[in-house]
This record gives C-alpha cells, structure tokens and sequence, in this order.
C-alpha cells in the first residue's frame, strides 16, 4: 500500500457499521445472495414482472475503460470495491479523507488484496491488465468526464451527488450509474440523462431497504445489493 498512512490500529478508521443504516437481512447474517463468476463482476439480484429473481452481472473490466457513476449509501461503495479485488483487481482510493477509508483499506491487505490510498494529487494506474484489472474508487471528483484518461482492463467508481445541478453531465460522461436512494430531483437528473422512459421512471420510486438502480442510456433495473454473510463479517463487524 502506498500513499496516504493510515492512523494506528487503535485510532478510529471509520464510523461504526451500527452508525450506518443498513439492510435488516444483511445484519442479521443469514442471506448470501451474491457469487462471483466468469461473467463479471455480480451486483446483485433483480426481479422480474412475474416475481422471479435472477443474478444480474456487471462486466466492469473490459479491453477499454469503464465509468461508473456511483451515488449510494457508503457501505456499497465498500462491498463494489472488495467484490473487484476478490476478482482480482489492484484497488486505488483517492480520497482527501484516508480514516474514512482505512476498514475497507485494512479489510483489502487482510484478505490479501492489494490497494493504495492517495490523496487528491496522487497519480493512479493508467490502465489494467487482463488477470490484474485495475478498480479506482475515486472520492474527488479527480474523474470529472473531461480529464484523467482511463486504460484498457481499468474501472473507475465515481463517487458524485445525484442531485446536484451538473449531474446530468457526469451521468451522460459514464459508461453506466448505480443510484439509490433516488428522489424527485435524482429521478429527473437519471430521465434527462439517459432518455428514460415513464415506466424507468417509476422504478426509481420507493426503493427497498437494499435496493439500488443501475442505469445506462434507455435501460434501468433495480437490484438488491446487500452484503454476503462473509462481506459484513468482514468489513463491518468490529
């Protein structure tokens, strides 16, 4: 690891899982919905009209770079990252805040990933490779869609507000957008965005507990994410 240094083991490295709202199932450490496969990278589950779920993989490392527009409670971000290093990705956080990542960053060495935390002016990789894809979890805004040219075998999450007046702009800059919750103004910034239709719309509307939406141009789904037993155990049990 390399970067910022993070505070002594004894020192508070982030807020404490109780500390966040978290899925009722998840904490209860019975439901593991998530496996990891030739596909991709697994975000989850969805359902469909007739009430049957299915996994839904997201191929996040391909010959060209991805980004991924990314406006969800923390501990998704959290379990996005670790999924990738367990496909065997390098994990690069940018971030001007290192204690609010130093579980996820301490989680990654534990279980043998690798990872660097940089601050705001650190450089990260330029691209990946095949077996050892490149994950940059930028917390800001270094990936702005204008600059910071990404690589083949390399995926940028970009950490943004759905809300805000320019996220249109971002959106329309990646490649895909995993949001949740959404409210009136997200749902209009993901409509303007990506040409959603009225029923895409709807979807965005009361989202469960451990619900998000993935959306891209003209398509939405929304999928359960909620944390294996071994994810929780793992990054948010003291």
């Amino acid at each position: 690891m390399s970067g910022w240094q993070l505070p002594a083991e004894g020192a508070p490295s982030a807020p404490a899982a109780e500390d966040w709202v978290m899925p009722a199932p998840m904490a209860g450490g019975t439901r593991s919905v998530v496996r990891t496969g030739p596909s991709g990278l697994l975000l989850g589950t969805t359902r469909n009209e007739r009430g049957e779920t299915s996994s839904l993989a997201v191929r996040l490392f391909r010959n060209r770079p991805t980004r991924v527009f990314l406006a969800v409670p923390e501990y998704v971000s959290w379990v996005l990252a670790f999924r990738c290093v367990a496909l065997g990705a390098h994990l690069t956080v940018l971030t001007g805040d290192p204690r609010r990542w130093g579980r996820l960053v301490r989680a990654v060495t534990d279980s043998g990933g690798s990872v660097d935390l940089l601050g705001p002016d650190g450089t990260p990789p330029g691209s990946g490779r095949p077996y050892r894809p490149s994950l940059v979890l930028d917390d800001v805004a270094h990936y702005d869609g204008s600059q910071a040219a990404l690589g083949p075998w390399q995926a940028v999450l970009v950490n943004e507000n759905a809300a805000a007046s320019g996220a249109v702009f971002q959106l329309r800059s990646c490649d895909m957008a995993v949001v949740g919750p959404c409210d009136a103004r997200v749902t209009e910034n993901l409509r303007r965005a990506y040409a959603l239709g009225p029923r895409q719309v709807r979807d965005c509307t009361a989202l469960g507990q451990d619900e998000v939406v993935l959306a891209m141009p003209r398509r939405l789904l929304r999928v359960q994410v909620p944390p294996t037993p071994t994810e929780y155990g793992v990054l948010f049990r003291a």
